[in-house]
This record gives C-alpha cells, structure tokens and sequence, in this order.
C-alpha cells in the first residue's frame, strides 16, 4: 500500500505561516491540537502544536515577557522543523514510526506540502491489514524463520479451499529466531481440519478463536 492511498490533501487543510503572530495561530487551532506550517514563500516548515506553543511561552516567560508580548512574536519560534517527512510513493508503513512520536505525517514533494496523513488513516490501515473490521477465525501460530515457512502455509489453506483473510507476521522476541503469525481465514467448517493438518506441518498453534 502506498501513502497516496491514505493523504488528506493540503488543500483540505488548515495551515499556518511562519510569519502570522501566535494570536493568530491559536484562533485558527480551535478545534486542532497541530497544524502544518509553511514558510512565507510556500515551503514546508514544520509543523506547530499546542505543545510547542507552551514549551516556548514557558521559555520566554521565565526570561520575563508576559503573555500579552509572546502572542504577538511569530509563530515561527514555535514551529517543530524535526518531524519527517515522506513523499506519495513512499510505502504506508513508513508512517508508523512516525506517527508514534508525531500527530500526522508530512508528505512532501520538492518542497512543498502535498498532504498528511492522520492517525486515524494508520489506523484504518492497521485496521484493515489485521482484518479487525470483518468476522473471521484466528489462529495465532508460531512457526520457524526458515525458507519456504509461508509457501507450506498456504499449500495447505489452498488445498483445503480456506479463504485466508490476512496474514500478518512479526518476531517472537527481538532475540529469538522463530516467528508470529496471526492467520484469519473467512468462516469455514473445515477450520478444524485445518487446525491439524497445520500442527502436522510443524507450526505451533499458540492461540486459536473460531
């Protein structure tokens, strides 16, 4: 999945200029808690919070400006210009180390802003990939981190006619060699047989709801 599946579109966006007052950002962050902020001539700055405004004004005012002063200076001294950014052919999952430590992603383009991603896209994403939304059977297995593990999987789903929903796998431990994988397969009533013939091919079959 690319991120150009997933970007709300700069024009959908409310955004800041380097050069408006603080005043002026915090009226047009009702109902935002950050907002993507460029420089005067349209380039992508960074990006502007709630957060970043109060660790700045707790800055300031221990140098003695009041409150009064600091919401006249510009917002450019507000603005976080470490947050990374993507394009649009970058691969969705990009944005999940991102996402964790900021509240959207930027996605850039020769500078410019094209869009974000929001948290609730990763979500959904997230959503869809471990097919949380539709009714399946689950199997949580644990197999060996060796060619051909996933091949012998879905032999045996393809032989038994199973529709397989999603397969997602992922490390036991950052030390271990074996693996996780978490299989949903569309309701079945050979969900049973399946269950044996997987134990027979080798995988452990860690958790099982169906």
């Amino acid at each position: 999945m690319f991120i150009r599946n997933a970007i709300t579109e700069s024009s959908k966006l409310t955004m800041v200029q380097e050069n408006e007052t603080i005043d002026a950002v915090l009226t047009k962050m009702a109902g935002h808690l950050s907002l993507p902020c460029l420089t005067e001539d349209g380039a992508f700055l960074g990006m502007v919070s709630k957060r970043t405004i109060f660790e700045q004004f707790q800055q300031v005012v221990a140098e003695g400006t009041s409150y009064a002063d600091f919401v006249q200076h510009d917002i450019r001294t507000c603005v976080d210009t470490s947050v990374p950014t993507l394009t649009r052919e970058s691969f969705f999952e990009d944005t999940l180390e991102i996402i964790t430590r900021h509240p959207f992603v930027p996605i850039v383009e020769d500078g410019r802003l094209i869009g974000i991603v929001k948290r609730s896209d990763v979500n959904h994403a997230l959503s869809v990939a471990f097919a949380t939304n539709v009714e399946t059977q689950r199997i949580l297995l644990g197999m060996a981190d060796v060619e051909g593990a996933l091949q012998r999987l879905f032999t045996i789903t393809h032989r038994l006619g199973v529709n397989v929903v999603t397969a997602v796998t992922f490390d036991a431990r950052r030390d271990a060699l074996n693996r996780r994988l978490i299989l949903k397969v569309s309701p079945t009533p050979k969900f049973k047989e399946l269950c044996e013939q997987l134990e027979r091919a080798g995988y452990m079959l860690l958790d099982v709801k169906g």
